[in-house]
């Protein structure tokens, strides 16, 4: 799909609920659906979901998103959350980012209830991309390791 193919999208960050399908089909608008690296949550767990529904969506990369709001082509921001604390909402790593992002833009968020997803399955950091190794083993401590991220009820306002 190209950027001139669509007026504005609702980005969904993290892991979709079930629950949450009836409401995004209400929205009845284009869906942006990012890969979620590392554990690839967009691509395996959020797509197929969306697919099931028959609701439309486009897959971007992570690094894609940024590009996507500079456009005005995100006119909200979906944020599934893990758990509410007095400080923030716990996230999935990236939930920052695209909090953040929404802000920058002044794109409203609405956080939701996350759906269950088995990490087990996936990639863990960055050092592989559906389980194939993509650097040196010399290399390992430059890694990151992805952690829950806790959004500020600030950043969200």
């Amino acid at each position: 799909m190209r950027l001139n193919e669509f007026d504005q999208a609702i980005l969904v960050w993290g892991i979709i609920s079930s629950e949450s399908i009836a409401q995004l089909k209400s929205e009845n608008t284009l869906i942006a659906v990012s890969e979620m690296r590392p554990y690839l949550v967009g691509l395996k767990h959020n797509i197929p979901l969306l697919k099931k529904a028959d609701i439309d969506f486009f897959y971007c990369t992570d690094n894609m998103l940024g590009f996507l709001f500079y456009k005005n082509k995100i006119k909200k921001t979906l944020l599934f959350y893990k758990e509410l604390k007095p400080q923030g909402l716990v996230g999935i790593c990236g939930s920052l980012y695209v909090s953040l992002l929404s802000k920058l833009h002044s794109i409203p968020v609405q956080i939701i209830p996350q759906g269950k997803f088995n990490f087990k399955s996936s990639d863990l950091d960055a050092l592989s991309l559906d389980g194939k190794c993509l650097i040196l083993k010399k290399d390992i401590n430059f890694v990151e390791a992805p952690k829950e991220e806790i959004v500020s009820w600030s950043v969200l306002k």
